[in-house]
């Protein structure tokens, strides 16, 4: 029969795990309301492929497919987008909301595998730790990780699913590789959970976001300071070794000779960093995530981190070698207590697995907070396993006691902090107030409270409408792209105030004088969909902009790969009635540099239909043909090959246009 006082421990057990999401549920509650942001436009809002008009293989595949966010395409993610939009309509608060569950779901999962490895350290180690204590430590540790506010861009940033959804498949990898080890010690059958679930699900967080690409890191790290790689006999293991070899080994040599084929370093071309000083800077920023783990100051946590600025050189800044080495004594430290403290060594290895992929060598912007959401779980676990479990036996009551209380006073002070920041994400204006008031040096939050303000007064509820003109400024003075400049000048024209020449001026020296970067893309394509309405009057300066790209020895000229551009500007020429062929050649460049990018061959094959070039046309579908995988272009194929045959019977009856917008339209 159980004790009185178990029955309690279970029951406060039975009520901890729901107050727990409760309380996750709640802090997240304010930031529901907020809109999208940032990359949501691109991938969500401006998506045209995403709605989907009834649930058949090929419109969700055509969904799954539609945006390259990464060389895998992220397909579940983005039809978890489509199904999304398809069930709960355009709003962003269920894009939120549904991020919200996914959270909930990796809480839970966290707290399991918690419980686990603590259970399984302690069976190896010989640590004299209670079930309760166990039970106790790791809802604490989930409850942490849960409410921490460095993971609240995962969550409310709601392009950033992908990187929850990649957390919820490696957590269950890592669930399955940690119970088929559990079988296979005990002498069962556990082989099946380690070579089939967990590779499994495993490459199911591939498709979610490449970041699942680092779980056999994790289970390495897991491996070696939970079960020694041994089998149940307490010899070494060669499934073990086999399992690595195979899942660590071979496809890291494989990830590296891809990379290197596809000359990764060629990315750097477009940001205003080089490799080197990537490298360099992300000693500082690591260390950074270190710190706002540890201290989340949420007036310097932000969305947006671009005020960092890059080291060129260990001593420039000297932080960056003060950073290097603080790295190098965590390392060490982990090493010393491998086998004293186990856990805090497992947590920040943990912690530094996570950041081998985008905190290294990738052409990636420097600083993202979601780049920390399972890393920083391995930081965690090394914190409270340190204050909670202790490793000798008979530790005094009375420090027992404070840790455990200092570890309860922790969870509502982090709840605290994720529920005030939540609700600085509540609506446009006050999450960009936020992010300018505690970046004022972040070019981005400058730009984005301008952007705020300019909406507010193009739709008359701005009393001051040059405030928006103003806050631009300041954006452009912290700028290296023509972002700011072109927004004033679309403000300025829809607002009927004067076009500063300055203003273009600016950007043209950007654009000769720095590399070309998505920004700049976003700009032009902003001014050319505003050409044929408020924005008339800006007919020159675009006509300036593009000759500054274009111009010979431009460094933007030099740098410029972005089929974008060469999109955006065809459609610039057809605003302009220039004629049709001009038209299709900038097509022709975009399909060039993305060649296996569909969406440019269609657009491609289009204008080669108006303009009457029938065989070219039918070489584009014939490409298309080849690109489809899994069906997911049968529809555009089919209606690439219905304007084919009806510009066939029309071939000995009209000669091609040559000239006027009503056919160029269709290009788009």
């Amino acid at each position: 029969m159980k004790s009185p006082t178990l029955r309690v421990q279970r029951l406060l057990l039975t009520i901890a795990v729901p107050a727990l999401l409760a309380a996750v549920a709640l802090a997240y509650a304010p930031g529901l309301s907020g809109d999208f942001m940032f990359d949501d436009i691109t991938n969500i809002v401006m998506n045209p492929f995403l709605p989907l008009d009834h649930l058949s293989v090929h419109e969700l595949l055509r969904a799954a497919f539609s945006v390259r966010s990464g060389p895998l395409y992220r397909p579940i993610s983005m039809l978890s987008f489509a199904l999304n939009l398809y069930i709960f309509g355009p709003h962003p608060y269920s894009f939120k909301l549904v991020n919200v569950v996914i959270h909930l779901a990796n809480a839970l999962l966290v707290l399991w595998l918690t419980r686990r490895m603590l259970s399984n350290c302690r069976r190896r180690y010989g640590f004299e730790w209670s079930s309760s204590t166990l039970n106790w430590a790791s809802v604490i540790i989930a409850a942490a990780w849960a409410l921490h506010p460095l993971n609240l861009t995962a969550v409310l940033y709601i392009v950033q699913r992908m990187t929850s959804l990649a957390a919820l498949c490696t957590l269950a990898a890592m669930l399955a590789y940690m119970y088929g080890r559990e079988r296979s010690l005990a002498g069962r059958r556990g082989w099946p959970l380690v070579w089939l679930l967990t590779p499994l699900f495993g490459v199911i967080g591939l498709f979610c976001k490449e970041d699942a690409a680092l779980l056999p890191l994790y289970l390495l790290v897991i491996e070696w300071l939970v079960f020694g790689f041994r089998n149940q006999h307490g010899q070494t293991s060669r499934n073990v070794l086999a399992f690595y070899a195979l899942g660590l080994v071979l496809p890291g040599l494989a990830g590296g000779a891809l990379l290197i084929h596809q000359r990764f370093w060629e990315g750097f071309a477009g940001r205003d960093f080089t490799l080197p000083e990537r490298v360099l800077t992300e000693f500082r920023v690591v260390l950074l995530y270190v710190k706002w783990t540890f201290f989340p100051d949420i007036r310097e946590l932000a969305l947006y981190h671009d005020d960092i600025r890059a080291s060129t050189g260990l001593l420039h800044p000297l932080t960056t070698l003060w950073s290097l080495l603080a790295l190098i004594a965590m390392l060490a430290l982990a090493f010393w207590q491998r086998r004293k403290r186990p856990l805090v060594c497992l947590g920040i290895l943990f912690f530094f697995a996570g950041q081998m992929m985008e905190s290294t060598v990738l052409p990636l912007e420097l600083a993202f907070e979601h780049r920390n959401y399972l890393p920083d779980y391995g930081l965690i676990l090394a914190f409270f396993s340190l204050l909670l479990l202790p490793v000798h036996t008979g530790r005094r009551y009375l420090r027992a006691s404070l840790s455990w209380t200092l570890a309860a006073i922790i969870l509502p002070v982090l709840f605290g902090a994720l529920l005030l920041r939540s609700w600085e994400w509540k609506d446009p204006l006050s999450f960009s107030y936020y992010e300018t008031l505690h970046h004022p040096q972040s070019q981005r939050a400058q730009y984005g409270l301008g952007q705020v303000y300019a909406n507010l007064a193009l739709r008359g509820n701005l009393k001051n409408p040059e405030l928006a003109v103003q806050t631009l400024a300041k954006s452009a003075k912290l700028s290296n792209d023509i972002m700011p400049d072109v927004a004033m000048m679309i403000v300025a024209a829809g607002l009927n105030l004067p076009i500063e020449p300055a203003w273009e001026n600016h950007a043209q020296w950007l654009l000769q004088n720095l590399p070309f970067n998505s920004q700049d893309e976003a700009s032009f394509d902003s001014l050319v969909n505003c050409l044929p309405t408020s924005c008339k009057v800006l007919m020159p300066q675009a006509g300036v902009l593009f000759d500054s790209v274009l111009r010979p020895g431009s460094r933007a000229r030099t740098t410029l790969s972005n089929p974008n551009f060469w999109v955006i500007y065809g459609n610039y020429l057809t605003f302009t009635g220039r004629p049709l062929n001009e038209v299709v050649a900038t097509l022709e460049k975009a399909a060039a540099l993305a060649p296996t990018v569909p969406i440019y061959r269609i657009n491609l094959a289009k204008g080669y239909i108006v303009t009457g070039d029938l065989p070219a046309a039918e070489q584009q579908i014939q490409a298309l043909k080849r690109l489809n995988f899994l069906g997911h272009l049968d529809t555009d194929i089919r209606q690439l090959n219905e304007r084919l045959a009806s510009a066939r019977t029309r071939a000995n009856d009209e000669t091609p246009e040559t000239n006027g917008t009503p056919g160029a339209k269709t290009l788009h």
